[in-house]
């Protein structure tokens, strides 16, 4: 009889003792149980090891281990690579990594072991995402912004449905990867996996091992929770966090060339400033109808594309969205709230591509 699989989860964590405790006990609560769980505490300032240390307590120093890092100056990418070093002497057969201020649904590993068997081309698999509920005392601009990307989180999850469950990118938030894939990057690199000298290390991965000739896929059966910038600006704020997903994407891309993996998103690229500016005419006319009211000729000849575009979002949002209540659904409808949401996603993406021909090839 064939043994189960051996899955090991890698858990970079820095300063995360306000959700390390609930994060390691979503890990433990798995259907499929993990081998271990390797917490990777980074440069820690506050009481996330002691918190670690005294759930070893509880679950045993085998099943939940411990290690700091050393001399580690890559964040997240290097903590993750001494991680890999400690786990790969185990030989499992699959490795789960994510973030730690995330939650993940009981059901995970189970749900990627199964996809993994009927898929051998696939190195990974990324979850379906959703917000960690707000807390009672968030103030409504808080609320606003959560909605605001509860929905984005939810359009994001039908995108993938619609693309066959296919990936563009490997989230590090919460993914699951065949160890042998990850031992032909490791080869590639000569000893590390994550790519140091990059800011979107996890989207570098991807793109090497589709290189490689692996695939890369999704699973709305795969459910995880995190965090979401509460604040537009200031650090760690939705503009900063955006601002570096993007740039280091197009420092990727610019890095690359229009090569296969590449090619059609740098086309997109190319699209974007066009795309923004229709979008700015979109809400200049939509803003103009709900201005002059009962203007027939207004609203026979503009109003068709913003109800279509509200009808279909409106769709996905029941059908994808978790946590929905009336005022995402009244947002979704209305449309205009979204609209000016991604005008200023793509507002930041404008900005980024500048950041990426400013100052190239950045790191963590």
């Amino acid at each position: 009889m064939a043994s189960k699989p051996r899955v090991i989860a890698l858990v970079p964590a820095h300063n995360e003792q306000d959700i390390i405790k609930a994060t390691i006990t979503s890990l433990m609560a798995q259907t499929y149980p993990f081998a271990y769980v390797l917490v990777i505490a980074d440069n820690c300032t506050d009481n996330t090891t002691r918190i670690v240390k005294r759930l070893q307590q509880k679950y045993g120093s085998k099943k939940l281990r411990l290690i700091k890092t050393v001399d580690n100056t890559h964040k997240k990418a290097g903590a993750l690579n001494q991680g890999f070093e400690v786990a790969r002497n185990s030989r499992p057969d699959f490795i789960f990594g994510m973030d730690a201020d995330t939650i993940i649904d009981s059901r995970m590993v189970e749900e990627a072991v199964k996809q993994f068997k009927i898929e051998p081309n696939t190195a990974g698999i990324c979850s379906a995402y959703r917000t960690l509920p707000l807390k009672s005392d968030a103030t409504k601009w808080e609320r606003f912004l959560w909605r605001l990307q509860n929905i984005e989180f939810g359009l994001a999850n039908a995108w993938r449905v619609e693309n066959h469950e296919s990936a563009r990118v490997l989230p590090g938030v919460s993914v699951m990867f065949r160890t042998k894939a990850l031992r032909d990057v490791y080869k590639l690199h000569k000893g590390t996996v994550w790519a140091t000298d990059s800011l979107v290390e996890d989207y570098r991965l991807t793109l090497e091992l589709k290189d490689l000739g692996w695939d890369a896929k999704s699973s709305l059966r795969m459910i995880s929770w995190s965090d979401v910038p509460l604040h537009l600006f200031g650090k760690a704020g939705l503009f900063d966090q955006r601002q570096r997903w993007y740039s280091g994407t197009v420092d990727e891309l610019r890095r690359r060339g229009a090569v296969k993996h590449s090619r059609y998103e740098l086309f997109t690229i190319t699209l974007l400033a066009f795309n923004f500016m229709m979008r700015l005419l979109l809400i200049t006319c939509y803003a103009t109808i709900l201005a002059m009211g009962n203007n027939i000729q207004l609203i026979s000849i503009f109003l068709l594309l913003p109800v279509a575009a509200a009808g279909v979002q409106f769709y996905r949002w029941i059908k994808y969205t978790d946590q929905r209540d009336r005022w995402q659904g009244l947002m979704t409808l209305l449309l205009f709230p979204n609209e000016l949401y991604a005008i200023f996603r793509e507002f930041i993406y404008l900005y980024a591509i500048w950041i990426s021909y400013r100052r190239p090839n950045r790191a963590w």
